[in-house]
């Protein structure tokens, strides 16, 4: 169909042949039922998203307080082993926090990295707590 006849067509106010948003080239209208977009990614739920926000915003939070008091222990007098392994532990805990939002739209994986994350939060307390 030629861009004339499109305008004509427009004007005349037919829409036999007009193709809608979201319709299947073949001019039949799309499908209601929701089964059979299988090759859409499912939507994230924004309970969760504020559900791990907030537990991320507890781990910074917590983070950076014992941050704060490695940055004492690694310029004052700690064992040798303090430094990497309390570097480590903070870059760990921030790629498992990082990967629970990049997992948002499965149901149970980001509270699986949350937990990581917490985990390692706790071993940097401990280290703190034995440097």
């Amino acid at each position: 169909m030629s861009s004339a006849e499109q305008t004509s067509t427009l004007l005349s106010g037919t829409e036999a042949d007009i193709p809608r948003q979201g319709a299947p080239l073949g001019g039949a209208p799309a499908s209601p039922d929701p089964t059979s977009r299988a090759d859409e990614r499912p939507q994230v739920r924004l309970r969760r998203l504020a559900g791990v926000a907030v537990w991320a915003l507890a781990l910074v939070l917590a983070g950076s307080a014992s941050a704060i008091v490695g940055l004492f222990h690694v310029f004052g007098d700690a064992p040798s082993w303090f430094t990497p392994a309390f570097i480590t532990t903070g870059v760990v805990g921030m790629l498992l926090t990082m990967m629970a939002f990049a997992t948002l739209r499965f149901k149970g994986v980001p509270w699986m990295f949350m937990t990581a994350a917490s985990v390692t939060l706790l071993a940097a307390f401990a280290m703190l707590s034995m440097a």
